[in-house]
């Protein structure tokens, strides 16, 4: 004890040193597993790099080039797509005039062209606008969407006309502003869809009519050399109900007198066995009504008739933006389909 008094900075300085120490080989270790650590993504950053310099196409002038060569026949390729689609036309300067000129034009249009092919409608039939023939105004910003719209079904229903179907039971579409009639049977929950890599707007509608299986067929082939791009989703074909017309004489029949025996209801004569075909209450035989021969089947009459269909499509219509064009004032004629006519 005298020597560490005697030598107290020295002691002291040694404990320093002998502290100072460990922390430096505390440190070390602590850095050496920080260096490895980083060596080891270096290797991996270093293979990683290898790989890409030695892949197939290697980023040379010439491959450059190429890419550049397979960009234009991108380009190309959607430049000559969009002629085989629809185009999204959308009439400037539309008012609440205009659109309603529009409308009634092409309703009155269509009513006369499901008369001329024979095409029932539904009663004073509006073809999903409804609401506006109702409304004096609409908002400004629903009138393009509604004009699309209108157009669609203009196109959709002289499919339907020129494939001669039956009768048009029902036509739905979006609505064109967010609370237009909120449960109404004519619009659909889904929504005007986009595509913005290759700029397209998706609109989809849902048509039901009746016909049989050739106009059927006559109605995807209108779709199919149509110069609109229509997307088939779903098809849905039911078989239409046998409808039986009930004699009116038979209730008559089933409570009126019994021929023959006057006073006696025909219900009575029933449950005493005196309606003839075997014996009565009393086990009296009844004489046997005769049976009528079925009458021969004639060579060349048909056999088996065909039901109607109720058939229901949903279907998308895909058009690409174009400028506008100037407002119409009345319903444009569409070209016939080459299967229809």
């Amino acid at each position: 004890m005298a020597w560490i008094k005697r030598n107290l900075l020295f002691v002291v300085g040694l404990a320093v040193s002998v502290a100072l120490l460990g922390a430096g080989v505390f440190y070390l270790f602590t850095t050496m597993d920080e260096a490895d650590r980083v060596n080891a993504e270096l290797d991996a950053k270093n293979q990683q790099l290898d790989g890409l310099v030695k892949r197939e196409p290697y980023p040379n002038s010439e491959n450059i080039e190429k890419v550049k060569e397979e960009q234009k026949r991108v380009e190309a390729f959607k430049k000559d797509a969009r002629t085989r689609f629809g185009q999204l036309v959308r009439p400037e300067s539309l008012d609440n005039a205009s659109f309603k000129s529009l409308l009634e034009a092409t309703i009155a249009g269509l009513t006369r062209q499901s008369e001329r092919m024979g095409v029932k409608l539904p009663e004073k039939y509006d073809f999903t606008f409804a609401e506006q023939r109702k409304n004096l105004q609409l908002a400004t910003n629903t009138l393009a969407p509604l004009a699309t719209q209108l157009n669609d079904l203009d196109n959709i229903c002289r499919v339907l006309f020129d494939a001669k179907v039956h009768s048009l039971v029902a036509l739905k579409r979006t609505g064109a502003a967010s609370g237009e009639a909120v449960g109404s049977v004519d619009l659909l929950t889904k929504k005007v869809g986009t595509n913005a890599l290759a700029g397209a707007s998706i609109h989809p509608y849902e048509i039901s009519f009746q016909c049989f299986s050739t106009e059927l067929g006559n109605v995807l082939a209108g779709f199919l050399n149509s110069p609109q791009a229509y997307v088939l989703k779903t098809i849905n074909v039911e078989r239409g109900s046998t409808s039986t017309t009930p004699d009116p004489n038979a209730a008559a029949v089933a409570s009126g007198p019994v021929p023959g025996r006057p006073g006696m209801d025909m219900a009575m004569a029933r449950r005493y066995g005196l309606m003839g075909g075997g014996g009565n209450r009393y086990g009296q035989p009844q004489p046997q009504a005769p049976v009528a021969a079925p009458a021969p089947t004639r060579a060349g009459e048909t056999v088996l008739e065909e039901k109607p269909l109720r058939v229901t499509i949903g279907l998308e219509v895909v058009k690409f933006a174009v400028a506008s064009v100037a407002p119409v004032s009345e319903a444009p004629t569409k070209p016939t389909p080459p299967s229809a006519r």
